[in-house]
């Protein structure tokens, strides 16, 4: 591997595509790439995301079953953002935030929605290398460096 940083691309339907924008710049900290009339490019937490306006494509909840996308997040990060959705009474908020495990196998997630449904679960691992059997490089747990 090289010290060249991939970025990883997801694009999706959504129902809205201001809807969308806000929510993704608002209250996950997205900035705008591209925008054209049926899709934005954004970056969120490094990547790609690519929100296309596609209201046929989105399903409710119940329909979707376990389909979601998300990121893990250094630990600090994760709290931060757990502690904004839920202070904001979030509409967004899939269920609560929870932390469970001890010392290196300690993880915490939080579901999140977006406005069309999509179903975002934000993860966080006290120690990265355990949990996952490896350790990407600038990665330790409590900041990406």
């Amino acid at each position: 591997m090289t010290d060249t940083r991939l970025i990883f691309h997801l694009s999706f339907p959504v129902a809205d595509l201001q809807a969308a924008r806000n929510f993704y710049v608002e209250v996950l900290g997205a900035s705008i790439g591209r925008v054209r009339d049926t899709w934005i490019d954004l970056l969120l937490w490094g990547h790609q995301i690519t929100l296309q306006l596609d209201p046929g494509a989105v399903t409710d909840l119940d329909g979707q079953g376990k389909r979601h996308f998300g990121t893990v997040l250094p630990w600090d990060n994760w709290q931060r953002l757990a502690d904004a959705v839920v202070e904001q009474s979030s509409q967004y908020l899939v269920g609560t935030p929870v932390k469970t495990g001890k010392g290196e196998l300690a993880q915490a997630k939080l579901y999140l929605r977006d406005p069309s449904n999509n179903v975002i679960e934000i993860k966080a691992y006290r120690d990265f290398a355990a949990v996952l059997g490896t350790r990407e490089p600038g990665y330790d747990g409590n900041r990406v460096g």
